[in-house]
């Protein structure tokens, strides 16, 4: 019994993981909300980001030190304290910092629980349990969206709230209001289930801590490093597909709520996570790799076509589906290469996330030129994966 709290306590940890996604689709509200151009929105992106690249190389290390209990504390409070601004103030400065607090604990909650699956995963189905656990994470990334859209939109229809953000005169969705609120209560039970029945991994933990030095080392790996830059390409390519979706819609359907694209997309993630942990219990991880990157290039395609509403529609829910696996079992696969090295390559691996900071301003850039362009960006991004998953398959085939 006791047990099955600690992974039920676990999953919560995966769902407010979802909620770090948040700072993607709040791209193009804020961008409406306080007026500013496209570029200026992005850096809501970036601040949710940059912190994979600052702090998970660190936690890595502290983890090692400490255990991940701790770390997955710390994670959740920084992440609550992320939550908790935007109640006090609200303005385009208050909320690039809650969003920099939400993704310090976003990244510490990703280096501490992606291993912690694996702790408690039985022989050989850690691929499989990790995808459930991000299907998770997809429903705290879908709620988002079903805040910002469905219940903000009830709540203003029937004149129970409106609010006016500092320095402009545009009433904003309320969803974009209560959604911090509801973020908060969700990460304040998932921390009182940590204390109460997550078990102190410090003592679990193999070998001697880890170092700075040896993830720096582990990184000049060849197979770190490309595995390192394969995450970081995906998560680039992910963000910048949250970013870009709603505008597709807004330009061809002035009338079409924008976050509705990126409600689909969500739904796609989290049914392919779905899938994905049912199929990996009878397909090897490296072949279904290849098969997941193929359908995210497919979709991706499709959006360089004429607008038409059903090859728009079915390229969203391809992308959803082919992205949905290509995090876990990236990291899967290369830690069940070199499970003696899991610390460094949890650390490394999130520290990969910055993409989702770095290549948005990319596409943020291409997307000035013309909205279309930004998409050559995700391609190419989509072609080193593919490179990155034939290398994996043909080398299971020569071992």
């Amino acid at each position: 019994m006791k047990k099955n709290l600690s992974l039920a306590a676990v999953f919560f940890v995966f769902l407010a993981m979802g909620f770090g996604d948040a700072a993607g689709q709040l791209v193009s509200v804020v961008e409406k909300a306080f007026h500013i151009s496209p570029f200026m929105a992005s850096f809501v992106s970036f601040a949710g980001m940059i912190m994979f690249g600052v702090l998970s190389v660190p936690t890595g290390v502290w983890q090692s030190k400490t255990g991940k209990k701790k770390m997955l504390v710390i994670g959740l409070i920084l992440f609550l304290l992320g939550a908790i601004l935007p109640i006090m103030a609200f303005n385009f400065p208050v909320i690039l910092m809650a969003v920099l607090l939400m993704g310090a604990g976003a990244t510490i909650l990703q280096v501490s629980g992606n291993p912690l699956i694996r702790d408690v995963s039985p022989e050989g189905k850690y691929s499989s349990m990790l995808s459930f656990a991000q299907s998770l994470k997809a429903i705290g990334t879908l709620s988002t969206s079903l805040i910002l859209v469905l219940i903000g939109t009830s709540l203003m229809k029937y004149g129970w709230f409106s609010f006016t953000p500092e320095g402009s005169a545009e009433t904003v969705d309320i969803g974009f209001r209560i959604l911090f609120p509801i973020f908060g209560a969700v990460l304040l039970v998932t921390l009182i289930l940590v204390l109460l029945f997550v078990p102190n991994q410090a003592e679990a933990e193999a070998g001697k801590p880890t170092t700075f030095g040896e993830c720096l080392k582990a990184l000049g790996n060849p197979y770190i490093l490309m595995m390192f830059l394969g995450i970081f390409f995906y998560c680039g390519a992910e963000a910048s597909m949250f970013n870009r979706i709603p505008s597709i819609l807004i330009e061809n359907n002035p009338g079409i709520t924008p976050a509705l694209g990126n409600i689909v997309l969500i739904i796609a993630l989290f049914v392919g996570r779905f899938l994905g942990g049912v199929c990996l219990r009878h397909i090897k991880p490296t072949v279904f790799l290849v098969l997941t990157i193929l359908v995210s290039i497919i979709g991706n395609v499709l959006l360089f076509l004429p607008y038409n509403a059903f090859t728009t529609w079915l390229s969203f829910i391809l992308i959803g589906i082919g992205f949905a696996n290509i995090f876990p079992l990236i990291f899967s696969i290369c830690v069940d290469r070199m499970p003696e090295k899991t610390n460094e390559i949890s650390g490394l691996m999130t520290t990969a996330i910055v993409g989702a900071a770095i290549v948005p301003l990319i596409t943020g850039a291409a997307a000035n030129v013309a909205p279309k362009y930004a998409f050559y960006v995700t391609l190419a991004c989509l072609l080193y994966l593919g490179f990155v998953a034939l290398k994996n398959q043909n080398s299971v085939k020569t071992a």
